[in-house]
């Protein structure tokens, strides 16, 4: 009888972690937003933006700026749901871009602190 329930509770061991998975699907989702894109940004300065999403989710580009008439890097991050983050320019004197991405539109907020200046931005898919 004691073999019988501890062969019975490995059986139950073993399918429970055979069977089990792990709920968070991000690696096995595609990501919509993959591609380029191109907009505009304005308040305390304004220009354009481009940049490149890869399939893993960063973003690479440049976003022009018509105060400082000079182009910045565009560095960034965006998740499966269209959550958006980057950062144009350095971490010290740049500005932090943040919004959201749907299929083919995209918009949020920016600002710069160390020049106090804010403003939104939009784009599209190109």
């Amino acid at each position: 009888m004691k073999n019988v329930v501890k062969i019975t509770l490995l059986l139950l061991t073993i399918v429970t972690f055979s069977c089990s998975s792990d709920d968070s699907n991000d690696n096995d989702e595609p990501l919509v937003f993959v591609g380029s894109w191109s907009g505009t940004f304005s308040g305390g300065d304004s220009g354009v933006w481009s940049a490149i999403i890869t399939e893993e989710g960063t973003v690479t580009g440049d976003a022009f700026s018509n105060t400082a008439q000079e182009s910045l890097p565009l560095n960034g991050t965006i998740s499966t749901e269209g959550s958006f983050r980057a950062t144009a320019g350095t971490a010290e004197n740049g500005a932090t871009f943040s919004g959201t991405f749907t299929v083919d539109s995209s918009s949020g907020t920016w600002e710069n602190n160390a020049d106090q200046i804010s403003g939104t931005w939009m784009g599209a898919r190109n």
